[in-house]
């Protein structure tokens, strides 16, 4: 049954989890990333806060968090968490106007597609709407004080080749803003075969 937004509606966010040598991995990249040549001022990603959004709900009442909790174990009920070893640098909305940085996941077997679109068809059983933008597997890993040509920056001296990126549980997440920075909350976490 849809939910309605309401007063106490929060931000929600579907993500994959990943494991702890991915982890160290992308936080290894965050590394050299900010001691390369030209690196501008901005916000990364903790250990805490590094995942792969699957569906973000901006109003999602706690009553549908509830409900959608527990119906998103069907993901990984019996199934592998999803992995990758194609990765590579990106900026959003691109290198020449970076705003945020991100840790691209290749997806060739469409794995992290097929769980995106999975979630989304759970989520819009609550009534949250489909995401109108093609989905795009990547970690979050700076964001920017401000737009900046990072074509520079992301070139040869941030070493990319960091092994596999590997998926662990699939975790309905709060949002809650704090002076630091987001924080996120786990409200349900699926743990993969």
């Amino acid at each position: 049954m849809p939910a309605r937004p309401s007063d106490d509606a929060i931000r929600a966010f579907v993500a994959l989890e990943l494991d702890a040598m991915s982890v160290r991995r992308l936080l290894r990249v965050e590394e050299h990333l900010r001691g390369a040549s030209g690196a501008p001022s901005a916000t990364y990603a903790t250990a805490a806060n590094l995942h792969l959004t699957l569906k973000f709900m901006a109003e999602l009442t706690p009553e549908a968090a509830g409900q959608l909790g527990p119906r998103l174990g069907a993901l990984t009920a019996g199934r592998s968490g999803p992995s990758t070893s194609d990765l590579r640098l990106e900026a959003f909305p691109s290198a020449d106007c970076a705003e945020v940085i991100v840790v691209a996941l290749g997806d060739p077997e469409g794995a992290l597609a097929g769980l995106a679109r999975e979630t989304e068809a759970v989520a819009a059983l609550f009534g949250i709407p489909l995401e109108a933008r093609a989905f795009k597997p990547h970690v979050t890993i700076a964001r920017l004080k401000r737009a900046y040509d990072a074509r520079r920056w992301l070139g040869p001296a941030v070493p990319i080749q960091v092994g596999e990126c590997r998926a662990v549980r699939l975790t309905l997440f709060r949002s809650e803003p704090t002076t630091s920075g987001p924080s996120y909350v786990p409200l349900a976490r699926h743990e993969f075969a």
